[in-house]
Order: structure tokens, then sequence, then C-alpha cells
């Protein structure tokens, strides 16, 4: 797993870099905000799985390097984004969940609590990434409004029609599994059944199906569905 570390104290930034790649952890050390996006793109190819992101940073502030790595057309990274930060107010932790991190953990920290947090991150970004906007073939998706747009026109979908139909939309000609769309909708939830995802199916079908000619949902009998935009 490739790490890309952006933190300014040299001495936290040099011990965490060695005890990640003790643990194997291929791990790319950045001492400010601005080294941390020189990094990123020059890596661009390579690319990384989980950024630790250190909140109070020179040059450029960890809020808005998380702004820039989740913003679709600058960094559009997909991977985990974890906040390594002295600030534990409530408020501060939703200001780095809402710019796009996936996690926080609070200085001083344990190298077993961060590495922890490590895997559960990339666990999480194995599963389709999902964004708030997200355009393709003439098709807008909406996260904030719940709707899908065409040619002026929208059609509305409930909460969980449209968390379905945002992993199908942003993953479109892949084939999805039923699990997986279990596990990100419903998550452990033992009262859903194949029965309930087929019938949330059966409804965004129906509310498509004047699009029909430009998206379509596929079923791939007992393995999962496909959304392919023509």
């Amino acid at each position: 797993m490739r790490i890309l570390l952006v933190e300014d104290d040299k001495i936290l930034g040099q011990g965490v870099k060695t005890l990640l790649e003790i643990e194997g952890f291929e791990t790319v050390w950045a001492p400010d905000g601005k080294a941390a996006l020189e990094e990123f793109e020059f890596q661009r190819q390579n690319g990384f799985d989980v950024i630790l992101l250190d909140w109070m940073l020179p040059e450029l502030s960890g809020i808005e390097i998380c702004k820039y790595l989740r913003n679709q057309r600058r960094g559009n990274f997909n991977g985990g984004i974890i906040f390594l930060t002295a600030k534990a107010e409530l408020d501060d932790c939703v200001e780095g969940l809402e710019a796009g991190a996936d996690d926080y953990i609070t200085k001083p920290f344990e190298i077993k609590e961060l590495i922890a947090r490590i895997h559960a991150v990339a666990r999480r970004k194995n599963k389709p990434y999902v964004d708030d906007i997200y355009e393709f073939g003439g098709l807008t998706l909406n996260g904030a409004e719940r709707t899908l747009a065409m040619d002026g026109e929208i059609i509305r979908f409930s909460h969980t029609e449209f968390k379905i139909l945002q992993i199908l939309f942003v993953n479109h000609d892949r084939t999805i599994l039923r699990e997986t769309l279990f596990e990100k909708v419903w998550g452990d939830n033992p009262e859903i059944s194949s029965a309930n995802l087929d019938s949330y199916i059966y409804n965004i079908r129906k509310k498509i199906k004047p699009w029909n000619h430009k998206i379509n949902i596929v079923l791939l009998k007992n393995l999962g569905y496909t959304l392919e935009i023509k």
C-alpha cells in the first residue's frame, strides 16, 4: 500500500514514516502543503492509496489540500484521506470530513491506532467511490438533490433508490456485485433481503424507462448489476 504522509513537524514526520515503512507501507513524506501537491502530481501515475494529512501546514492548509484532492477537475483523488490533527473540537472534525476526508485522528496518537485507521479507510475505498455531482454522456447525477438530469429533464429518487443508482452510475459499464450494493447501501442490516434490493432496482428501472435509449440497468443473474450508458 502506498502512503503520502504530509507533516511539517520534522521529528514526527520522520518517525511516522519510519514506523509505517517497518509495517510494510511504501511511504512518501512531504513537509508542507506545496510539497504535498507536488508529490501527488509527480506520482499521479503510480498513485497513493491513502493520504495522511496534517491540518496545520505551511504554504497550504490541510483543508485546502483536501479540497484540491477531492475536486473532480483538479486532484480527482478517490483514495483515502485521514487528517492528523491536534484539533479535537467537533466543529473542526466536521469541517475536515465535509472537505472530503474519510477519517481523522487526534495527536498524540499510537501508531497501532493509525495503522488500523489506514486499513479501515483502504477497505472502504476499495468499494466504489461516490461524489456529489457526476457527469457522463450528457447525464448529470446530483447527490445533494438526489436527481438524474438530461436535456433539461429531471428524475427524482428516494434516498435509498439514489444510493443504489449513484453506485451503479459512477461505476457504469462495470459489474457491481449484489454483495457490494448490500454492504454499501445497508451495511450489516440483517433485515434486508435480496427481495428488498430487487424491489429498489425495479423502481429505479421504472423511473428511468423513458430514457432507456440512453441509460439502462442490466441484470447479471446471481451476480449483480451493470448500468449501461449509451
